[in-house]
């Protein structure tokens, strides 16, 4: 049964008004603890009911219960914390793929009413709390007692992971009322709030949002969409490993960041997703995070005392701003007359690093590029520049406003510039009804000067739906964009996962090499290439 094993990307298109359609909003509690069983609530449309479920890990099952919309999850006791993607469908349709958080202790539901101090949820930390803004001017308030000499962590997943459209807002407060502390925007629209404990005391987490999309609502915003999980804990938590981005081979190869961490902690890498990364934790502690695929390679290096030199290319290289005007050195072996390009990966892994890069010729010091903005609203910096000679060039990055920490954090990945392809889909499931035709979009990003002509098709497609091939040309409409037909024959239901494919042709136009598949991006670490199709009755 493959379509049980592969998460799948599907694009949702024209489907006939007849179909009553499948829809997986979230679910409710969105986090289920490590060997936990638990009954959570799936939010959205289920015309039919049961229905069946497709998880892309191993260690999770979930399955549907008698009531609609009722869901039992079940995660083995050696399950590493992380995402598990999960879809419903139907014999008529499919949902999209949607998380849910997997944490090392059962997480607890908030308890309302919350509204104030004298409300507050009582916490018993380490905790992981689950729960929902669910109206205007909601304010979720919870108690946890503190002992000096403690760090105090709190740490809400909304907007970054679970998708929800909120920019949330945390306060530390007193028993009078007082704000000792106040987070915003520490990763992406989410926020962290750390907090050294002076004295023995019980203080106050007070939870708060406003819109993803600002409009001109005054005063806090709420919704059933505004579903969040919170940590707290004044023990171990993992912030973020270095490097930010790319699997290893080895867990030691990765320096694990955070607060109250012992200095032995040893951090696990374990890849349980089919839809690929890798989750990195560290035992007995809060806090995890998830790679995807290292473009370097093995070829990495992490910030040390002394300067790295880096003779071959891709590489990448992991270091923090940690003081005030730092910045950051690593030399590169260059050829004349080729071109390089260096990226910055930070914000898009929810640092808060506003990144600058320059790149120096170190012949002549002069100043070969600088970036601070890869683009409007993109905080992560990317140069481009040609070698004037063959030698050694210096990258350095700093941050734009002379913000420094731990959180200051960042990946740069470098590489010689080459003509590259990257062809995607809109959407990460499509419906095609039994009888009928539908056309699936396909764009093409040709980079660097691709000029390749592409031959780009369906594999894996049931018996009794054919789609033809379509060459995208060098030049024109077709090297932009193209649309695949897929046609069904009649009496026919199929569940399951095929893949666009894409061959280069080359200039008699015969198929040059392996074939490479359109890809979707689920998250923005996570890039999948399995599509979902649903053939309707």
């Amino acid at each position: 049964m493959r379509m049980l094993w592969w998460g799948v990307l599907v694009c949702w298109l024209n489907v006939s008004s007849a179909v009553a359609q499948i829809q997986l909003d979230r679910f409710f509690p969105p986090a289920v603890g490590t060997g936990q069983s638990l009954v959570i609530q799936a939010e959205g449309k289920f015309p039919k009911w049961p229905v069946e479920i497709m998880v892309d890990r191993d260690d999770v099952s979930i399955r549907a219960e008698k009531d609609s919309g009722k869901l039992k999850v079940e995660v083995a006791a050696e399950a590493p914390p992380g995402i598990v993607w999960v879809r419903a469908f139907d014999a008529d349709s499919a949902s999209a793929l949607v998380p849910l958080l997997i944490e090392p202790t059962a997480p607890k539901e908030e308890v309302e009413p919350n509204q104030t101090l004298d409300e507050a949820t009582e916490l018993q930390m380490p905790c992981s709390v689950a729960g929902r803004l669910s109206k205007s001017g909601e304010v979720d308030t919870f108690r946890v007692s503190v002992k000096a000499g403690r760090t105090l962590v709190v740490s809400v997943i909304a907007n970054e992971i679970l998708g929800s459209p909120m920019d949330a807002v945390l306060q530390l407060v007193n028993e009078a009322g007082h704000v000792l502390r106040q987070a915003d925007d520490q990763r992406g629209l989410d926020p962290q709030l750390v907090y050294p404990v002076a004295e023995d005391a019980d203080l106050y987490v007070r939870l708060f949002a406003f819109p993803e999309t600002p409009n001109s609502t005054i005063g806090f915003a709420g919704a059933a969409t505004f579903v969040y999980e919170l940590r707290a804990t004044t023990d171990a938590f993992v912030d973020h490993v270095l490097p930010l981005s790319g699997e290893s081979d080895k867990a030691d190869r990765f320096e694990v960041q955070g607060w109250n961490l012992a200095d032995a902690a040893g951090v696990r890498q374990q890849k349980v997703n089919r839809l690929g990364g890798a989750a990195i934790h560290v035992p007995e502690s809060l806090g995890w995070q998830y790679l995807d695929t290292n473009a370097a390679g093995q070829n990495h290096f992490i910030e040390s005392e002394e300067l790295t030199v880096v003779e071959k290319l891709p590489c990448s290289f992991s270091g923090r701003i940690s003081a005030a005007g730092e910045v950051d050195r690593v030399q590169i072996s260059v050829n004349k007359g080729a071109k390089y390009r260096v990226v910055a990966h930070a914000r898009r892994s929810g640092m808060i690093l506003d990144s600058v890069l320059r790149v120096i010729d170190l012949q002549d010091g002069k100043e070969l590029a600088r970036n601070d903005d890869k683009k409007r609203g993109e905080y992560d910096a990317s140069v481009d520049f040609t070698a004037g000679h063959t030698g050694q060039i210096e990258v350095q990055v700093s941050d734009l406003v002379d913000g420094f920490g731990m959180r200051h954090a960042y990946t740069l990945v470098a590489t010689e510039v080459e003509p590259a392809v990257e062809v995607t889909l809109a959407e990460e499931h499509f419906v095609l009804k039994a009888g009928e035709s539908l056309e699936l979009p396909v764009s093409i990003a040709r980079l660097d000067g691709y000029a390749l002509q592409l031959r780009i098709g369906v594999s894996g497609l049931p018996e009794g739906v054919t789609c033809k091939p379509v060459v995208s040309e060098a030049k024109g409409d077709s090297a932009k964009a193209v649309k695949l037909k897929l046609e069904a024959k009649n009496d026919l239901t199929h569940q399951g996962v095929i893949k666009v494919e894409v061959f280069e042709l080359d200039k008699e136009g015969s198929v040059a090499g392996e074939p490479f598949f359109a890809g979707y991006d689920l998250a923005k670490t996570i890039r999948i290439e399995d599509v979902w199709l649903t053939i309707a009755p």
